[in-house]
Formats: C-alpha cells, structure tokens, sequence
C-alpha cells in the first residue's frame, strides 16, 4: 500500500505498475464516487506492456483521505501535481474517466509541458445550473440507498461504510462548483496538449454534440464515439478503446 500526504495532512492512495524507467507513464485517473480498485483494472496489464502507469484514488475517494470539508477541483488538482513531483514523473501521458478527464484537462491548461497527450473518456465540461441541480437530485445518498440498494453496496465497499455518503454530497456540492467555477472555453482553446475526446453514443450525462464541441474547440483535439457505451464506467470495454490509447499514447 502506498501513500502520499499532500501540504494538509491528507493521504492520498497511489499505485504504479512497472519499473523500467525507459518506458513513459500513463496516469489514469478514476471518475467521481469511483475508485481505482474498480476503475481502470481492465486496461492495467496490456498498458503496462509500452508503459508504466500512476493510479491514484481521489482526494476523499477508495483510500485517500480528504482533511478539507469539501472537494475542490484546484485541491484536487494539487493532489495530483504534489504526487507527480513526489514520484519525480517526468512528461507524462493522462487518460482520466468523467472527472478524472476533467482534472487532467485542468493539468494540461496549468503544466503544459507536464502533459505530452490526454484522453478525456464520458467527461462533461459544460455544467449548467440545471444539470448541476440534475446531478445534486441523483447524488443524494439517503435516496440512492433506497432506490438503487445494489450500487449503495458497492459504494460502500468502493469507500467505507460511514463515508460513502460524506462524499456522495461532496460529490454534489462539486457538480454546482463548477458550474461557475468550471473550465472555459477560453481556457480550452489555451491547450495546446494533443487530445482525444472518448465518449459513449448512450452516454446519458456528456451529450454527443457538447463532445464533439469540445473536441473542435482544442487546438490538438480530436473525437471518438463509442457504440452501446454509457456513462457508467463498467459499460466501458477494452475493445475497441484500448489499442486507440495504445496508438494515441505513444
């Protein structure tokens, strides 16, 4: 198990595959309530074939700790550079799911020369009041235990019996942050880093037309579209993304 503890006392869960310092990192980067003990497994063992990859949990999710009140995208964000800075990472490739993709765009924008090439899979960038509200109805934990018992479960194993609803709220509270606080398209016009854009033809929170939006406004983007995937991460299948993110990451 290994830790690394960011400028507030928060430990921060971290896995890395591989040692052949020859070979160039991979991060990937879970999404919001995810983990990497569920995210990401699928892709480990053939990625790690040309790279060595960085896992890390969130700030507040899996095995990470969050010593702050809330989540905070810019916190979260310093989580992952402290920990690039500690494994002493040089350039690095990012694939991130949902808001994992989100905070290594936010990377990109800030380290540019941190970041050689980015995949963003099922990440919304533009958060209205309305799907911010949305998003706050389907986060409330009191009701996804009734409603959705099986996925409470999970939540639980994912990150702890008492926290689990801690930061499903925090998770809300941080879908209205961006909402004023978010990335700009002006800021995406700014990153330069090569971008691929993945997301699903049934993704029901990234729309297929705010994708292809984004993919068009960075200067380096571009766009895939995914038959019969959802948001959820588990309807995600290595084929036929995987041998386009060893292709795109070299």
């Amino acid at each position: 198990m290994s830790t690394w503890t960011a400028d507030d006392g928060t430990n921060i869960y971290y896995e890395v595959y591989g040692t052949d310092t020859s070979k160039e990192i991979i991060l990937l980067l879970p999404g919001l309530i995810g983990s990497i003990s569920r995210q990401w497994k699928s892709f480990i063992r053939p990625l790690s074939e040309t790279h060595r990859l960085v896992l890390m949990d969130l700030r507040s999710h899996g095995r990470s700790e969050n010593n702050a009140p809330d989540l905070q995208p810019d916190r979260m964000l310093q989580d992952i550079t402290g920990l690039l800075e500690y494994l002493k990472a040089p350039a690095i490739h990012v694939a991130g799911y949902s808001i994992g993709g989100y905070l290594g765009l936010m990377l990109a924008a800030a380290q540019p020369r941190q970041v050689k090439t980015l995949l963003m899979h099922s990440t919304k960038i533009y958060w209205t009041k309305e799907s911010a509200d949305q998003m706050r109805i389907q986060l409330d934990p009191d009701e996804m235990a009734k409603k959705v018992p099986a996925y409470a479960d999970q939540l639980v194993q994912e990150h702890g019996g008492r926290h689990w609803r801690i930061l499903v709220r925090q998770a809300a509270d941080l879908t209205s942050t961006l909402v004023t606080k978010g990335i700009t398209e002006k800021d995406i016009k700014r990153v330069q880093t090569k971008t691929l854009i993945s997301v699903g033809d049934r993704d029901e929170l990234v729309p297929l037309n705010e994708a292809q939006r984004v993919s068009r406004i960075l200067p380096n983007g571009s766009l895939i579209v995914l038959p019969g995937v959802r948001h959820p991460f588990q309807t995600l299948h290595p084929i036929p993304l995987l041998p386009m993110m060893q292709e795109f990451h070299k």
